[in-house]
């Protein structure tokens, strides 16, 4: 695994070394950050990275030119080396780590019953959580949610990607709408837009 363009292209990043995390191909990463460069969604925005494992997209984001990334991940052992991951490539003072559930901390950034502050505000947010989405059925519900949850922290011009598998329908969260659903194999990446803005 490695940063595959920018100021740290080229540096190993670390990772786990078990099946608990998710981690991105360098083909599905470089076509991601094709499409999000594109879209001007890189330089110079703020940037979520949830469900962050060891950091690759943030990462990557921060390394294309993002100005901000906030990581939200769980398990100590991916925190640990994120953080390791973020000295190796010179991107730390640029990035803010949060260890715990993805809800729990976007709860902690802004109550359900108030807007996020400007400053959370984020152009563009990673979500692409470690378990199979096609197989979620039973907690869709609560996924959705989730991603609700992640999507008031858009600005207006923002993008949320998902990435899940080409077998799963596409979640459908409150006051978000999907953009685009791009595809590849057996993998594929929803990018969403606050439905007020939708076309």
């Amino acid at each position: 695994m490695r940063v595959i363009g920018g100021s740290a292209r080229g540096i190993p990043l670390l990772t786990v070394p078990d099946d608990g995390t998710r981690p991105i191909l360098d083909r599905l990463k470089k076509s991601l950050f094709s499409i999000l460069d594109s879209a001007g969604l890189l330089a110079d925005t703020r940037a979520m990275d949830l469900y962050s494992g060891c950091g690759t997209l943030g990462i990557e984001a921060l390394s294309r030119g993002a100005r901000h990334c906030l990581f939200v991940e769980l398990r100590a052992d991916c925190v640990a080396l994120l953080k390791k991951n973020l000295e190796k490539t010179r991107l730390a003072e640029r990035a803010e780590v949060h260890r715990g559930e993805v809800s729990t901390v976007l709860r902690g950034l802004a109550p359900a019953d108030a807007d996020p502050p400007d400053k959370r505000r984020c152009e563009l947010i990673l979500y692409d959580p470690p378990f199979v989405f096609s197989r979620e059925k039973t907690s869709r519900t609560a996924l959705e949610a989730e991603l609700a949850m992640a999507g008031r922290f858009l600005c207006d011009a923002g993008r949320l990607v998902l990435r899940c598998e080409r077998a799963a329908e596409p979640p459908r969260p409150a006051g978000l709408a999907l953009a685009r659903h791009w595809q590849d194999g057996p993998h594929a990446l929803c990018f969403y837009v606050r439905r007020t803005l939708a076309p």
